[in-house]
């Protein structure tokens, strides 16, 4: 046979082994990538013990013992379908909640085990630091899916779960970033220096972030433009892993494996959201598919080398490996114990049990990764020496220290993490958990019986049916032993996984656009852990939490008031009015769902306090929207008409489906059809302008006060009047503070609170000139009652006002007397 013919038998081979290892690892309770371990070596074994079974097998090991892969190929081959895949399955939304904790525990990880496993080595070897350095480089990334594989099973919050997601893709990019500086300086590329190999890895993780994006931007907007084709889109997606780790590691120098893990989390909250209907889970199918080529031939290939690459093992070797296991423990242990904690002190994270401590500590398994990493550093270190093709020294001690540490997590930590979380009692669901599962299983097998026993009937059959078929009748709402506030746990707990689920069917029906559709996700991910931590309390807390003003609202407002700039926040108030609108009718459907599916799991009692929940919710949202609607109506109204068509268009494309599975139209008469609904959601998908209405003129005509004024007198007072938006419930004034300003109300509301009722300001009206007068402090709190437009005149601006213009003078003076006279009245405090 020829080489070729050879090479394709090899890997057809192993692609049938790894299939059939899969559920025999199963059956013998065994983690796959031990097995696929333990097989590798068998096969790389096999060739050297001459003829084994018949002509077949001869020629099947031959074709094994052709597959030779350059150690280059591990990583650009299957180390981009590795990371990509981990970093499709990241929440982006909830992660950039806790970035900090992220990266710090990140990169702070990596640098600690690095630092812990090369100084062991080196004082139980006594070979050079630099290569010591290097291997713990290489045995500080992770195996992701092992760990994320531990927290499926533990069922942890949703936060937490992402939290340690991130960290682990982050703490792979950073320690392979760090294994490139040292691979540099240990082949001599680079020179050995601190400073020198910082600025390295900061321009290659920078860098690696930016090209990531830019590629993914590039890739969503092909794929936007070929929407409907999934396979062209999947293929795409494919293609840009690898083109963006290429150009990251050979064009660009920068980091192509932090390149291409910030193009999967672009992909996985940006991208996602511009693929046609169905494809996301199709694409998350293939990539896994990939992801499990990749993990699979690395770890059987990589076995078959260890007998031809380790040679003979010594003890000194087995010395040095458990040296590798117990610093690398002690370093993630000392991250979990002694850093975390402090971050949860700062509040910069929430706190973790010792369970899940102990858990991540015991489950931070190496696999795939750590391998590629290992293969790559033993052929640029030294190459190999000698005819017989042993490696040299320094590659063997690499080789040998990395898979032997793999093998240790693998046969050592792996197998014993099971017990571990059994005796951590970590393996059982909670009691809210077992509640929904004893609660469902009930009722489905309930209705399953009432159907088969509808259908023996109208067959003729009743006499056949056997007890276990007989009718089960609802019984009194008694769903179990727990306590109140354990029922209504449960019931937010399900109406919260409900709420995520809603928003992805948002955004496929077209309803909401793809950055509504997300921050939706990313509210219901906080509203799920609010439940799960405080019950009601926290369901409630994160979900008023969720309305608060997100940083791009606050700096957006920001360069409003500094400079005057009005596009960004006039676009992030259209996107809170569309959130606040969707939410609305989701809440809505809440209610329903609560009503008809959470009160039979939970019962009529508790299920009436997850109502008053939701309920309370809805108000909160109902009373935003009203503030929307006094300020801008022309918008609102334009933007309920939208989501209309939205919806009408969304329901369409069910019916024209509806009908083409009946065969009631053909293929190209649902296309016609489709083409033309496309069309129609391109326009109204489009958002109606937004005018915040601060033009100084319009501003200035709305104003009473300044309505005998000439052409040329306004445009003077123009230039010294700033136009200010004000948010509900927003501190203009504070009493106390020192006054620097007067303010005009230009539309909008705004409450002064003043013992004994508060007073109500409206177009128009103005107020903070008395501190101005009479240089004192302000004597009131001032607070925006909804959105409210502004001008706002400066100190420095108002003596010149009062002197330029006399009636306005008298009037702005006449208004500070009459406010000076009601505050000397008893119990009454008004002005500002």
């Amino acid at each position: 046979m020829t080489q070729v013919v050879l090479a394709v038998l090899g890997f057809a081979s192993l692609l049938l082994l790894v299939s059939v290892l899969v559920p025999v690892a199963k059956r013998l309770q065994l983690p796959f990538t031990v097995l696929l371990a333990l097989v590798g070596a068998g096969l790389g074994f096999a060739p050297m013990q001459g003829e084994v079974g018949g002509e077949f097998m001869h020629v099947i090991i031959d074709s094994l013992k052709s597959l030779t892969i350059p150690p280059e190929g591990f990583l650009y081959v299957f180390l981009p379908p590795l990371l990509f895949a981990g970093g499709l399955t990241v929440d982006v939304r909830r992660l950039f909640d806790d970035i900090a904790p992220v990266l710090v525990l990140a990169i702070f990880a990596v640098l600690l085990c690095m630092v812990a496993v090369g100084t062991a080595l080196n004082l139980v070897t006594g070979q050079d630091l630099i290569l010591c350095f290097l291997l713990g480089s290489i045995v500080a990334t992770t195996d992701t899916a092992a760990v994320l594989g531990i927290f499926r099973d533990i069922g942890t919050p949703s936060r937490l779960s992402v939290i340690v997601e991130g960290e682990s893709l982050f703490n792979d990019a950073a320690a392979i970033a760090l294994f490139v500086v040292l691979l540099g300086v240990q082949t001599g590329a680079h020179e050995v220096s601190l400073f020198e190999g910082a600025v390295e890895f900061g321009k290659g993780f920078i860098g690696g972030i930016v090209l990531g994006y830019v590629m993914a931007w590039i890739a969503g907007f092909l794929i936007s433009q070929m929407r409907g084709a999934a396979v062209t889109e999947i293929t795409i997606s494919v293609a840009f892993a690898y083109l963006t780790f290429v150009l990251g590691q050979d064009i660009f120098k920068v980091s192509g494996i932090i390149a291409v893990v910030t193009a999967a989390m672009v992909f996985a909250s940006d991208v996602r959201t511009r693929l046609s209907p169905g494809t996301w889970e199709t694409l998350l199918i293939t990539w896994r598919q990939l992801e499990f080529w990749a993990t699979s031939l690395i770890f059987i290939l990589a076995a078959m080398l260890a007998p031809r690459m380790l040679g003979s093992v010594e003890w000194l070797d087995g010395v040095a490996i458990a040296a590798v296991f117990f610093s690398a423990l002690a370093a993630r242990a000392l991250v979990l114990w002694g850093f975390l904690p402090a971050l949860s002190w700062f509040g910069l994270s929430q706190p973790i049990s010792n369970e899940y401590k102990a858990v991540l500590c015991w489950g931070s398994l190496r696999g795939a990764v750590t391998v590629a990493l290992a293969l790559l550093a033993a052929s640029q270190v030294a190459g190999t020496a000698g005819a017989d093709g042993a490696l040299a020294p320094e590659a063997r001690f690499i080789f040998v220290m990395a898979m032997g540490y793999v093998l240790a997590t693998l046969f050592i930590a792996a197998p014993t993490l099971r017990p571990l979380m059994k005796f951590l009692k970590l393996d059982k669901l909670s009691p809210e958990e077992r509640l929904v599962r004893d609660r469902v299983m009930a009722l489905s097998r309930g209705r399953v019986r009432e159907g088969v026993t509808q259908v023996a009937h109208t067959l003729g059959l009743a006499g056949a049916l056997a007890p276990q078929h007989a009718p089960v009748h609802a019984t009194e709402d008694k769903p179990g032993p727990l306590s109140r506030d354990d029922l209504v746990r449960a019931g937010l707990i399900v109406v919260a996984n409900r709420e995520t689920e809603l928003s992805l069917e948002y955004l496929q029906r077209g309803l909401v656009g793809r950055r509504v559709a997300e921050r939706m996700r990313a509210d219901a991910g906080r509203v799920l852990d609010g439940v799960r931590q405080s019950g009601n309390v926290g369901y409630l807390s994160a979900a008023l939490g969720n309305q608060k003003q997100s940083w791009q609202f606050r700096a957006a407002l920001w360069l409003q008031r500094r400079f005057g700039l009005s596009a960004l926040l006039a676009q992030e108030i259209a996107d809170r009015f569309e959130l606040l609108l969707v939410k609305q009718l989701m809440l809505r459907e809440l209610l329903a769902f609560a009503q008809a599916k959470v009160a039979e799991l939970i019962g009529q009692h508790a299920a009436f306090t997850v109502k008053e929940a939701i309920e309370g919710r809805l108000q909160a949202i109902n009373g935003t929207i009203e503030a929307l609607d006094l300020q801008y109506p022309d918008f609102t109204k334009a933007m309920r008409t939208r989501y209309l068509d939205r919806l009408s268009i969304g329901l369409e494309e069910a019916e024209y489906r509806g009908q083409r599975d009946q065969s009631l139209i053909s293929d190209e008469v649902f296309e016609s059809l489709e083409e033309d609904r496309h069309t129609r959601r391109a326009v109204a998908s489009e958002r109606p302008p937004l005018d915040l209405g601060l033009k100084l003129t319009e501003m200035l005509s709305k104003v009473s006060i300044f309505a005998g004024l000439k052409e040329d007198q306004i445009a003077r007072l123009a230039q010294t009047l700033t136009p200010e938006l004000f948010t509900p419930g927003e501190s203009i004034i504070r009493a106390g503070d020192q006054g620097d300003k007067m303010y005009f109300i230009a539309s909008g509301t705004v409450d002064v609170l003043v013992v004994p009722d508060p007073v109500r300001l409206k177009n128009g009206d103005f107020f903070g000139e008395m501190a101005l007068l009479n240089d004192k402090p302000r004597n009131a709190d001032v607070v925006s009652a909804g959105y409210t437009n502004m001008l706002v005149l400066k100190r420095r601006d108002f003596d010149a006002l009062l002197k330029a213009h006399a009636g306005l003078r008298e009037t702005i003076e006449e208004m500070a007397r009459k406010r000076e006279a009601e505050n000397t009245r008893p119990m009454t405090l008004t002005g500002t």
